[in-house]
Order: C-alpha cells, then structure tokens, then sequence
C-alpha cells in the first residue's frame, strides 16, 4: 500500500471515529433528556440544561466530521482543520455526558484525553499533507 492512500486511511479513521463518538454522545444526551425526574418536584434540576448542551455540541460536530470526511476524500488540503474543530467541540459535550452517567468526573478526564488525541491526531495529518 502507497503511504499516501495509507495515510489516508487513517485519516478518514479518525473521522469516522468521531462520527461514531458524536453519535453515541447524540443517544447519551438524549437519553438524559427523555429520564424521568426520580427526585421530589421542588427540588431544582439542571440535568436537562446540561443534556441540552451536551446534544447540540454533538449534533454540531456530525456536521464537522461530515465535512471532515468529504472534504478528505476531494483531497481538499485543509479538510484536517475540520476535525481539529470537531475534536475540540465535542469534548465539552463528550465531558459532560460522560461525567453525568457515571457519576464521577473519572470518564470525564477519558473524554479529554480521548479529544486530545483526536486533536493531535488531525494536526499530524495536517503538517504531513506536502502542498500542492
């Protein structure tokens, strides 16, 4: 295998990975949203506000991951960017949907470094693109 077409690969990897994050962070967020309150009425609960945001971060890195991938495939010279932007958008969503269904802030330190090497990932993909 060429080491451009591998290269490539593992970019368009990375993309589909963070598609398949931001969709499983789209059910968590949701299924949050749909939880039925187990508490008393009078109590305040900020769970819906944190689910809310936690579902527009992700629906918003599907469009980026959508024009990572395409744009990736054009061979479109920036197209890396994209996913640097959508690792960077998806942690909060990722953080917080993670930190709320267990409990613990553990797996929210997971969705930072799961982000950053996403991250770290797009930027070698980026600088080791030769121009055109």
């Amino acid at each position: 295998m060429r080491p451009d077409v591998r290269r490539m690969l593992v970019i368009q990897a990375g993309n589909v990975l963070l598609l398949a994050i931001a969709g499983v962070t789209i059910v968590m967020a949701v299924d949050a949203l749909t939880a039925q309150p187990s508490g008393p009425p009078d109590e305040p609960d900020a769970g819906w506000a944190l689910a809310t945001i936690s579902l527009g971060g992700a629906l918003a890195v599907v469009v980026l991951a959508i024009f990572a991938y395409r744009w990736t495939a054009r061979g479109e010279r920036y197209a890396p960017l994209f996913g640097v932007l959508g690792w960077a958008v998806l942690w909060l969503p990722l953080s917080l949907t993670l930190g709320a269904a267990s409990g613990t802030p553990a797996l929210a330190y997971l969705a930072t470094l799961v982000c950053g090497a996403g991250i770290v990932l797009s930027l070698v993909a980026l600088g080791s693109k030769k121009p055109r």
